[in-house]
Parts: C-alpha cells; structure tokens; sequence
C-alpha cells in the first residue's frame, strides 16, 4: 500500500477521533480533554498565544504544550505529513501547490528551438554520456568527477546550481507576528484565520448544528474563510504556515524517522542526475545535495520521496545508518515489453502492429523514469515530457495528454513516428538500467487518451490577420495551429486531396492509422483553419496574389523529389518509387493490390531506411512472396530505425548487406526479372524481382515560380534566416529547408516559424 493512501487514512482516524470525542464527550482527539472551547490551546502556536493573551503561565496549556514538544522530538514535523487536513483538502479541490525545486525549474529560460545538427549532436553525446558511470560519494551538489552530471546541458544547469531552494523565511515571520498580535490584543488573533483551526471549528460548527440543533451564521463564514484559503493560498503550507514553522523550530533536534538514502540511489552508485526524490517534497528537500539541519527539520515524513524513488533507495529508519548497501540488480525495473501483433497476423492486413500500453504500464513506466530532462533537451519540440510523467504516475491520464497538446504539438503522431531511439529515448540513463523509459509509447497513450475525450481547443491569441500556408504537411499544419490559436486567420494550401502531406501520404497505416491523421486535420478544421486541397501554386502570379492578400506566408512544400538511381532498366513497368508506392497503398489498399498485382511475386526495394522499409512491408501486405531490401551499407549502419528493421525481419523481408546496385534486369517483353548487384568483392549476382522500387530519399523540387521572391541554397532547399524569414512576407520551414528529414524536425520548425511570422505580423501593425 501506497505511503500516500496510510497517510489520508490516518488523517480520516485521526478527525474521526475528534468527532468522536465531541458526540461522546470523551475529549478524544483534544490531547488532554481541554474541552471544546479550548480547541485553540491543543495547538502548540494557539497555546502560546493563549498564554500571551492572558499574559501568565496556563498549566494545561503548558502541559499541552510541552507534550506536543516530545511528540516533536521523537517524530518531527509529523503532524504536517499525517494528521493535518489541509493538503488533503487542497487535493480534493485540485489546488495543490507545485513542489518548490519543480515551480523554481518552471520559472527559467525555456529552452529555444536548435537547428537539426545542434540537436542530433547532444543526442549523441547524451547518449555516450549515459553510458557512463561515477563512484559512490559524486552526488554532492548534483555534480561529479568525471562531469557525467553533465547529462541535459541546459535542462541539466537549470535543475542544479539555480534550483537549489534556501530555508522558508517568511512562516517564521507570520509566527511572530501571530505571538506579538495576541500578546497586543489579549486573544488569540491567528486562530482566525488559520486553516487548520478554521477546519475543525468548521466540524465542531457542524456538530453543534446537528446534535444541538444550533444553526448559526458562523458555519458559512468560517466555510468562506475556508474555502478562500483552500482555493488561493496554494503556498500556505511551505511558505506561510506558523504552525510548521515552530514545529521546525522543535523538530530541529529530532534524530529518529529521517530520511536516509542507501547506495542503491542511481544519482549515488551510477552517476545518473536521477530527481525524483527532490522534485515531490513539498518543502524542497535535495537529498543528494548539502541540506542545511534547519530545512531537513522541515521534512513532514510524508514520504513522498521514497514513494517517488524508482529504485526504492530512500527509507525512513527508527536511527539513520551510513552506508547502507543494496543490490542495484534487485531494486532496477526493467522497461515494459511493447505487445506486437505476431508477424503471421501482421502482414495479412494493414492494421497496427505495436498494441498501445494499458493504464496499469503506462503508470508502471512513467514511475522508472528518473526526472532527469535529457529527453526534453534532445526533443526538438522540448515536449513536456517530464510533466506527462507526474500526472501519469497520478493516473491522472486527461491532464498528461493535454500537457502535451500543446499549439502545434501532434504528440499523437510523434508517438508513432519518430524515431525515439536516436532521440529522447536514446537519450535516456535507464537504457543500461532494465531499459529506457518508453517514452513514444507513453506520449502516444496520453495524447490519445485526452483526444478520443474530444478536449476543448479555445483560440487564446488576440492577433489579427490573414496567414497562408503552402503544403498541408507537418511543418505546415504545425504552424498554422499555432497562428490559429493566436487569433489569425490562417489558409492552408496543398496539392493533395487530403491533408497530412507524408502523414498520410508517406506512412503506412500500421504504424499510422489514417484516423489518428484524420483526427488530426477534424481539429483544425474545428478550430477554423481553412483549406484548400488539389491546388498547387506553381507561378510567379500565384505567389504575387498570396502575398498581397496575407499579412505572412509560410512555404512548406516539403522535399518531394525522388532521388532516382543512374542504372540501366529504370525506363518501363513495374519501377516505382517510394513515394508513387506508398501514396497509392495509403490511399487504398485494395486497389493498390490490385493494381500492382505482386501476389506471389517477389519485390526488390533500393535502400535499407526508413521508406524502405516501409515499402517493403507494404509489399508483404499486399501479397508478395518475397521482399529484398538491398543496402549499400552494413546492417549496423543502414539509416532505417532499429525497431523497423527488426519488425520488417521478423515479417519477412531480407537485407541484402553491403550490395551496389548495378541494373534492373529486364527480360524480351520488357518485365522485370531481377535486379542485379555486386557485392563488396566486385562479385556480381542477380536477386529475382518482378517488381522494383527505389527508395534511395528525396531531394527539394525546384519551384520556378518562386526565384523572383526567396533565394535557394546550393541543395535545393529555401535559404532562410534565423527567424525563418525568406523574403518578401514570406517564411520557410520543413524539409522545404531541412530537406528530407524527421517529422519532428519539421513540426519543431513549424511551429518555430508560426512564433516568428506572428511578431512579424505585430510589427508591421504597428508600423501602420
């Protein structure tokens, strides 16, 4: 049983007590029977002001007093932790405050968009970094010899050296001024408006009402005082409450019940910046840092750190031990099994092959993870992954999908498709530690459990003003959510007769369904984002008209040009590239098998990456009986992602390793009969194929139209500056810049471009 769930049952004992002591009249719940109008004196802060009102020594009051400073001295700051009713209060009204390290961490600097290469560089070196491990005693500070500490760079500098919290000064304040007031006024001034004091004078009000039949007005103002503090003084406990404050003071010199951390800690035996344990106290205890005697007194042994801690190294011992060892091995929990369709299944139809995870591994997952911030700083979106994680390990599903929804964000398709090995995943510590954390999965789930609940997307933005988007892919509809919900009026431009660009286009369905695509385009088209699909705008006149009828333009075209091999046999039938392939099994399947007529046959396919393999995986949808995929490359070196690769083996298609191309054999009648190859030796043979498909990338398409307006780099691609600016009102993102590349880039870039194109659109108002 959760620490959590004893903790509101001993609070429910606890009142229990207490009500039970008013109808018995027991003086249960009152410590020493003061009675109940003396339910102030049981207080050690209303004893002392009782005595200061009254300006002499009150022995009851002094006898409550001091037992209230042994039960300090034995359990410390207990009563916040496990009797007072206020937090739990706070939670059931969804006003609970942010930790203290986690609120200062919120405050800084986001981090701002990086180009591909700084991105792609700190995923590596994260990645070689996170293999590394310090010995025991590194942990001081947060930092190490070997500067593995390093891990997340900025994310990472943020949560040390500028999140370190000082000792709450201000509850101290109000305690004085509580003592000084009623010593000024000869009554116990704070009780009135204390919550916990307001809390039981609200149960004894009720009592009153129901057992003596006594209504009275002072049952609705205490219930507004109440409610007040509940809903709006979050920070009353940490920063402002005298009732901790001179608990502190007592418990200063408590020694038993702390919280002590063993060597199984993953900050402490393995170098990992692991921060669980300091990112749920309430009071922002760092237990792997310096902590001062005065604010560790402030720990309420609610153990929410060790509650928190994914390898369970913090306890609370009667007398805390040094050195307490583990065994790593025990406590590390190994990431949980994606369930996959088996292969014989998969390929009969184009359904999913990965399942999504149940509520009971998300929350499982989600509690592995160690808070450390390398995957937001890899993320080329930066997503808020760590926030999914806490409500996730709260169950509180709704709240993680909507911290990820964010203005452009498509969270529900970077689940599915982004390569989450070389990026947040392969930026995880745990990767040597039973696995990194299944962060695609979980970003999946939660989107998808916030979208299928059809949340509300308000329009917060007050801009005015017209935008045009060419192309209806990521980096298109990225930006045009973000414009949209800023307040423009936002046109989206494509040549296709669906949105989604390679989303729909590009993707097979069993990695991305076409309803979640479709979802996708259902809310922006409720948001008020127009479209206009099977136009394409290809002329210097067409490119004139949109700049003078929008205040901003952004050109994602995207990369759309197949790269086509220089062999012999490439002209007639049956060769296709990977774009014409996958667009017409996307659009239907059944007409595709059809229409390509590969039932039986076998089917070669140039390239090992990504669209490779998902051509070649189609191709066994569709009836092949054998599929190649011919790489230039090693295995170990091919582009396609790993988890690809190993599905479409398991599904049966064979690499063919470290193999050139040298022609399509085609026979008298002009079909295709195999694809000839030399291998690294110069030894020539010949892989039998009636169908061949070229998936060697794509290159960005030369748009005439539009040289009189933008300047183009030497590849192809729009040249832009750092604003995402091209010229003329017009800006640039996704591959029609990055070239072919991730969708995250290109959604990352997007909604980058939408934030400049919406100052644009501010300033040259202004300007008017």
């Amino acid at each position: 049983m959760k620490t959590s769930v004893l903790r509101g049952i001993t609070v429910f004992i606890f009142i229990g007590l207490v009500l039970t002591g008013l109808l018995f009249n027991t003086g249960f719940g009152t410590l020493s029977s003061f009675g109940i109008g003396a339910i102030s004196e049981i207080c050690p802060v209303g004893a002392l002001e009782s005595m200061l009102a009254a300006k002499t020594v009150i022995p009851r009051v002094l006898i409550g007093f001091i037992v209230f400073l042994l039960i300090c001295l034995l359990l410390g700051r207990v009563f916040c932790g496990w009797l007072c009713p206020i937090p739990w209060l706070r939670k059931g009204a969804g006003t609970e405050p942010v930790p203290p390290l986690k609120e200062k961490e919120k405050a800084a600097e986001p981090i701002q968009y990086q180009n591909k290469a700084d991105i792609r560089s700190r995923a590596a070196v994260l990645s070689d970094e996170n293999a590394g491990t310090v010995g025991h005693g590194s942990e001081v500070n947060g930092s190490s010899g070997n500067d593995s500490q390093a891990k997340g760079h900025s994310v990472q500098d943020r949560r040390d050296g500028s999140c370190a919290i000082a000792l709450p000064k201000t509850p101290f304040v109000v305690l004085g001024a509580a003592l000084l007031s009623a010593f000024a006024f000869g009554f116990p001034v704070f009780c009135i408006i204390c919550p916990v004091g307001l809390t039981f004078a609200l149960i004894i009000g009720v009592w009153g009402t129901v057992v003596f039949n006594e209504p009275s007005l002072t049952i609705a103002l205490i219930s507004g005082f109440l409610l007040l503090e509940v809903l709006f003084l979050r920070k009353w406990c940490h920063s402002f409450c005298p009732i901790g404050a001179i608990i502190s003071l007592f418990s200063y010199f408590n020694r038993f019940f702390r919280p002590t951390v063993n060597s199984g800690c993953l900050k402490r035996s393995k170098g990992f910046n692991c921060n669980r344990c300091r990112d749920v106290c309430p009071e922002g205890i760092d237990l792997n840092a310096k902590v001062s005697p005065m604010l560790l007194a402030r720990c309420a042994k609610c153990h929410a750190c060790s509650d928190a801690c994914p390898v369970q190294a913090i306890n609370f011992p009667l007398i805390a031990k040094k050195n307490i060892k583990t065994k790593q091995e025990e406590n590390s929990k190994p990431a949980a099994t994606i369930q996959k369709r088996e292969p014989e299944e998969a390929i009969k139809d184009f359904d999913p092959v990965r399942l999504p995870l149940t509520k009971k591994q998300a929350v499982y997952e989600a509690e592995r993870c160690i808070s450390c911030g390398a995957c937001e700083a890899v993320c080329p979106q930066h997503s808020p992954i760590r926030e999914m994680m806490d409500f996730v390990r709260q169950e509180q599903f709704l709240k993680a999908g909507k911290v990820l929804l964010k203005a452009g964000a498509m969270p529900e398709i970077c689940g599915r498709v982004c390569p989450q090995d070389r990026l947040c995943q392969g930026a995880c510590p745990l990767a040597e530690e039973g696995g990194a954390v299944r962060i695609g999965a979980l970003t999946g789930f939660c989107a998808d459990y916030a979208l299928n609940r059809d949340p509300k997307i308000s329009i917060t933005g007050r801009v005015n003003g017209k935008a045009a988007i060419v192309g209806a892919g990521p980096a298109g509809l990225a930006c045009a959510d973000v414009l949209r919900r800023n307040g423009l009026d936002v046109l989206v431009i494509d040549k296709n007769v669906k949105g989604g660009g390679l989303l729909y286009y590009g993707i097979p369905s069993f990695k991305l369904p076409k309803k979640v695509v479709e979802r996708r385009m259902d809310i922006y088209q409720k948001e008020g984002i127009k479209f206009e699909f099977s136009r394409s705008i290809t002329t210097e006149d067409e490119i004139e008209s949109l700049i003078r009828g929008h205040d901003a333009v952004l050109w994602a075209a995207g990369a759309v040009q197949p790269v086509m091999p220089k062999i012999p046999g490439i002209e007639g039938g049956a060769f296709y590239t990977s774009d014409v392939f996958l667009a017409k099994v996307n659009l239907s399947p059944e007409s595709a098998k059809i229409e390509f007529n590969i039932a039986g046959s076998a089917v070669a396919v140039l390239g090992a990456g990504d669209s490779a393999m998902d051509c070649a995986r189609s191709a066994l949808r569709l009836g092949a009986e054998r599929v190649f995929c011919i790489a230039r490359k090693p295995k170990n070196a091919v582009s396609a992602d790993k988890n690809e690769l190993m599905l479409a083996e398991l599904e049966g298609v064979e690499l063919v390793e470290l193999a050139q191309v040298r022609e399509i054999v085609r026979g008298k009648n002009g079909s295709i009969e195999g694809v000839q190859i030399a291998d690294a030796f110069g030894n020539v043979s010949e892989i039998p194929a009636q169908l061949v498909i070229s998936a060697w990338g794509f290159r960005n398409k030369h748009t005439p139209g539009l040289e009189k307006f933008l300047k183009f780099n030497s590849d192809g691609s729009i040249k832009t500056d750092e604003s995402m600016y091209a010229g003329e009102k017009i800006f640039a993102a996704g591959d029609a810049v990055l070239g072919a590349d991730l969708v995250t880039d290109a959604i990352a870039q997007g909604r980058y471009a939408a934030q400049k194109m919406i100052e644009f659109v501010k300033l040259n108002q202004k300007d008017k």
